[in-house]
């Protein structure tokens, strides 16, 4: 089966890593080649952890606020209702219950490709993952990196 990489479930590990870090991840978040879903949750999960993406990033917190903004404003936050219909599946197809949200929402949306770096992913065979090395072999085979 052929998978369209430019629409991808991107995972909270990923968008951490994305605002915290000056590398490839944050260039791909904000890459206009990729079409990224989000479960309304991660902000949620963001909230929780903003003292310390604050800390660990090498932006001022003003900065980091400005970039959280900007990456609501691209990416595709979808609500839990759209997805709830297939939680019970997604949890019976992964080891750790912090990644089912993402795993529904990708069966939601006929099974889009996961882009993450959390082996727990790459349990299950329901769905494609990729890391961020597989991504970008991906993206510049393709030609859009």
């Amino acid at each position: 089966m052929d998978f369209a990489v430019e629409l991808l479930i991107t995972d909270s590990g990923i968008i951490f890593t994305g605002l915290v870090g000056t590398g490839v991840t944050k260039t791909l978040l904000f890459s206009k080649n990729l079409k990224i879903f989000v479960p309304e949750y991660l902000f949620d999960e963001l909230k929780e952890h903003l003292s310390r993406i604050k800390l660990l990033s090498s932006l001022s917190p003003s900065e980091v606020d400005s970039l959280i903004s900007k990456l609501k404003g691209h990416i595709n936050i979808v609500e839990k209702s759209k997805f709830e219909a297939f939680l019970d599946e997604a949890n019976s197809l992964i080891s750790d219950p912090d990644d089912t949200e993402y795993l529904a929402l990708s069966l939601a949306l006929n099974k889009c490709p996961i882009w993450s770096n959390d082996p727990h992913f790459k349990e299950q065979s329901a769905v494609k993952v990729f890391t961020t090395k597989e991504l970008v072999e991906l993206l510049k085979a393709k030609k859009l990196f």
